[in-house]
Order: structure tokens, then sequence, then C-alpha cells
């Protein structure tokens, strides 16, 4: 008996800057890949006419088949309805109202399409073939211009009732503390985003504190990175800017794990993956300073990303790979996808 062609998922991930694509098997391996910056001027038909005609060069660049894809997966950063079949709001995307994108990838592609918020589908991604793979429960944090989250709970992406479910960032730390962009106070993404380092560090060198910030701070722009270079220095400023950090986040991750109780905590952004040689032994031991004894600390695991910034391009795959699964996908409940 003749063996099938292996299916393929062709995946977005589209963030505030950049693009990427990618052709993706049920092993959760990315075949092809291709990265671009994100068409933001474009409207919704434009920007898919785009996708399609990025994703046949992929396809023809890769000699891969098109007929051997299954569907398509959409990541995001806009908001997505309930149902994810519209992006009824995109501030990074020319701040689109309702655009419908499932039907527009359903028409333009002739596949089936889903879509999913982007730290969900990264969450999904690092759920299926990255840090947690093998946890039932699972907690993706992305620490890095924001703070997002994904929930993962036995494969599946805990989305609650309205679909806004996960918004770890806009959970209040301090009542009276710094405006956060989303219009409250005293946000975890207000106080331990990589903007609120370096507020920290711009508010010390103005309060005319010495610190190493300031040099390093004259040859490139001033940034989490360049607290975490100067506290790698043990400049005085810099690490208790850092201090200050591990208190913020060890708050926020320990609020996760009461209320969650989570098997893993992976940790993804530029702040985390950048700092983690500074943040991760001691936000474990402020994590476990703030959580009750009734919580199992000793297998729950704070630990760090492994598919970077391909994680919600993966995340992405594994959407159509769950229809596959539940044989909603025409002509491909053939294929046995694990």
């Amino acid at each position: 008996m003749s063996s099938l062609p292996e299916p393929l998922a062709a995946c977005v991930d589209i963030g505030g800057t950049k693009t990427l694509i990618g052709l993706i098997n049920p092993e959760g391996r990315v075949l092809a890949r291709d990265r671009f910056p994100a068409a933001n001027h474009l409207a919704p038909p434009e920007q898919v006419a785009q996708l399609v005609e990025k994703f046949h060069a992929l396809a023809n660049g890769a000699e891969v088949a098109w007929e051997r894809v299954a569907g398509v997966g959409y990541s995001t950063a806009g908001f997505l309805n309930s149902e994810r079949t519209l992006v009824f709001a995109s501030p990074n995307q020319g701040n689109w109202r309702d655009a419908p994108f499932k039907a527009l990838l359903e028409e333009a592609f002739h596949l089936p399409a889903y879509l999913e918020m982007d730290a969900n589908a990264a969450a999904l991604g690092e759920a299926w073939f990255g840090a947690g793979r093998g946890s039932q429960h699972f907690v993706y944090l992305i620490v890095g211009t924001g703070i997002g989250s994904g929930i993962v709970v036995n494969g599946e992406v805990l989305h609650g009732w309205r679909g806004t479910a996960g918004e770890i960032g806009h959970t209040t730390i301090e009542p009276d503390g710094p405006l956060c962009n989303c219009g409250n106070y005293g946000c975890l993404e207000s106080l331990a985003a990589g903007p609120a380092i370096a507020q920290r560090a711009r508010a010390a060198i103005q309060q005319g504190r010495k610190t190493l910030i300031t040099e390093l701070a004259e040859a490139s722009e001033l940034s989490a990175e360049t607290v975490f270079r100067a506290a790698r220095l043990q400049d005085e400023v810099a690490c208790a800017i850092l201090d200050k950090e591990i208190d913020y986040l060890g708050i926020g991750i320990a609020n996760v794990i009461t209320l969650l109780n989570p098997q893993m905590v992976a940790l993804g952004g530029g702040v985390a993956v950048g700092g983690a040689d500074l943040l991760l032994p001691p936000l474990r031991r402020a994590v476990r300073r703030r959580c009750g004894a009734w919580i199992d600390l000793e297998h729950t695991e704070i630990t760090l990303s492994r598919l970077g910034d391909e994680a919600g391009l993966i995340g992405a795959g594994r959407l159509v790979w769950q229809e596959i699964q539940r044989g909603t996908v025409a002509n491909f409940s053939q294929y046995n996808v694990k």
C-alpha cells in the first residue's frame, strides 16, 4: 500500500513589527519559513492577498506541493472575538475594527483557517513541542515590551467565557501604581515590563545617582538590556532596579500559581530571556516566599521558553492539527496526526 504524503499547515504569526510564516508538519517541525516586516499599512484583504503570494513563493522555493497543505493557522497580536473569527481590534495593524479574518483567509486560500491571539498561540506551541511538553497544566508568560500570557489545560487554550482569559499583565499589583496603557493603574505590565525597567533607570539618572547605566546608555538606547548589563557589572543602582523587577514579577507569578496551580510556568519575551541569568534564580525564591504552604512548589517548575520567536508560529500549526484530530478538516481525516 502506498504511503500518503505528509500533510502540512500553513502558519502565520503577526506581531507589531514582523510577520513570520512557515510550513509545519504534524511533529511541529518548521520545514520552510520566511520573515518580513508586518504590513501594518495594508487593509485586511490586502494583507491576506500578500500572505497568499508569500506562501506560494515559500512552497515553491521549498519544492513543496501546495496540495499537501491542510489548513491555515493565524496568530495575531490583535484581539479576537469569542468565536475567533473576527479581529475586532488590532492597534498595531492600522487599528482595524471587526476584520473578518477567518472568512478572508478561507476565501483566499480555499482552506479552513483557525485564528488565535499571539500569546495563546505561543503558549500552545510551547505546550506542544517546547518547554511545556508533557505538562497538562501550563502557563506561558511573556515579559517584553508588554506582559502577556497564555494558559493551556490538557492541551487546550483556556479562553474563558468571552475569550479574554489570560490577561495576567493587566492584573493589579499596586492600586496606586503607574498608569498602564490599558487605562488602569498599577498593572503588572506597567510595573515589570521592559519600559518600566527603563523608566526606573531614567528616574535614577535624573536624581543624579551615580550609576554605570549613564555611561552604557550613551552608547545605545536606554532599555532593560542596559540595566541588565550594568547589573552584571555589580552596579548598585542597576541591582536595586533588578530587585524591584523580581519583587513585581514574583508577585505576579505567585498569583498565577495560587490561582491556576500549573505544573509549569515558562517565561518568554525579550526581558525574561535577555535577563534570564539575573532573574530566574532570585525569581524562584521570590515566588516561594509568596506562595502558601499548601502549594506543591517542589513539583511546580519555573523555567524559560524553548521555541523562541517560533513559539507562536508552531502554536498556529497546532491549531490546524487539533482540528484534524477532531475530524473537522475535510479530506485529511485519513492522516493520523498525534
